[in-house]
């Protein structure tokens, strides 16, 4: 028997090789520490229990790797694997945003492009999103159903779920009991998730395709010019932004008007509901905002130019919020504007619009939901 740490409890040392269950291409870490912990006739939280008593690992994001939480444990799951076949630091949410998100990604805090788990305890409040028919073909999570932009499947067409089509509930595999030997199973009810989506439209695949193709190949066409993914993701998350702002704004404003030139109509778009970070959005109006913003970005920079010109829109307008360098040479087209000055009025009462309102009281019922 083999120990990590001599000085930590017993339950803590490691037999080498006990784990026959290999890793599938693309799956998630939770995943294989749940199937593992199902091959070996236990629950999920005995499993992780047994050997890292201390640190309650299901109160923590598994899938966004080890590093913020204990190194080691990554050398201590190859030695429970046969021949050490499990290396996981691949698998980690943390190596495979890296590459758009930079060096600090999934460290501390809101991490971009990841859909949050929400979690109270070991309870996720936010359901692990997947695909019915693949979890038919091949009982495992896989890495992309925690892509913030992946709202269906690429391979069947579907859009994604995060509930079950049985009883309602959120779709948490790690309260799985021993005895449901594989992961297509509900925790709550017990049935298994054989219910199939809602197909996807056309234009919601060839979203999917081009976003899918830019994350895997490194590589993306913005404004018909050649970007590395770190910029194409840059690009598409400020044109979110630009969009949720259109959405808000009267129908004269010049982001409104610049976004009409574009072909994205005000009176089609979906503003979110909480106006929380993009990672929080339901799964419907994150696939509005990608849908159009993927749009914009497959227009040529003549057209963006031109949209600009005639919408009349100021550079202050487009400076809401810091925006990528590579988009310079297009808003340089915009008008400077002027500066206006406004009077402050000493001890003016504060009186929220009914948009603010209706946003908390979103955000408080979203709270209340993950507090129940």
């Amino acid at each position: 028997m083999g120990t990590t740490n001599a000085g930590l409890p017993k339950n803590y040392r490691i037999i080498s090789g006990v784990i026959r269950t290999p890793i599938q291409p693309n799956e998630s870490i939770s995943s294989w520490l749940i199937r593992a912990a199902l091959d070996c006739g236990t629950e999920p939280l005995t499993f992780t229990g047994f050997y890292w008593d201390k640190l309650r690992l299901w109160t923590y994001d598994l899938d966004r790797g080890f590093e913020p939480i204990q190194q080691q444990i990554y050398s201590d799951i190859c030695d429970l694997s046969l021949n050490g076949m499990v290396n996981l630091e691949a698998h980690s949410l943390y190596s495979a945003l890296k590459r758009i998100n930079g060096k600090q990604t999934l460290m501390k805090g809101q991490a971009k492009w990841v859909l949050p788990r929400s979690s109270r305890n070991r309870s996720h409040r936010s359901g692990q999103h997947y695909c019915s028919c693949c979890l038919d073909e091949a009982p495992y999570l896989r890495n992309e159903w925690r892509f913030a932009w992946y709202f269906g499947c690429l391979k069947h067409q579907t859009s994604l779920d995060a509930k079950c089509p049985c009883c309602g509930e959120l779709y948490q595999p790690h309260l799985l009991s021993a005895d449901k030997r594989q992961l297509n199973y509900c925790h709550h009810c017990g049935e298994m998730l054989n219910h199939h989506s809602d197909l996807l439209s056309e234009t919601e695949i060839e979203t999917l395709q081009i976003l899918d193709a830019v994350f895997t190949s490194d590589l993306g066409i913005c404004f018909q010019k050649q970007v590395n993914s770190q910029e194409y993701f840059a690009i598409l998350r400020y044109f979110i932004n630009l969009i949720r702002r259109g959405a808000i704004v009267k129908s004269s404003h010049a982001i409104a008007r610049f976004l009409e030139q574009l072909g994205i109509s005000q009176g089609n778009l979906c503003q979110p509901k909480t106006a929380l970070a993009f990672e929080l959005l339901p799964i419907e109006e994150r696939k509005n905002l990608l849908v159009s913003a993927v749009k914009i970005l497959q227009l040529s920079s003549e057209a963006i130019i031109y949209a600009i010109q005639q919408s009349e829109i100021t550079q202050k307008a487009f400076a809401f919020e810091n925006y990528p360098s590579e988009l310079d040479s297009l808003f340089k087209h915009a008008r400077e504007g002027r500066e206006v000055k406004r009077k402050t009025i000493a001890n003016k009462p504060k009186i929220n619009s009914n948009l603010s309102l209706n946003r908390q009281w979103e955000r408080l019922k979203r709270q209340l939901q993950i507090a129940a």
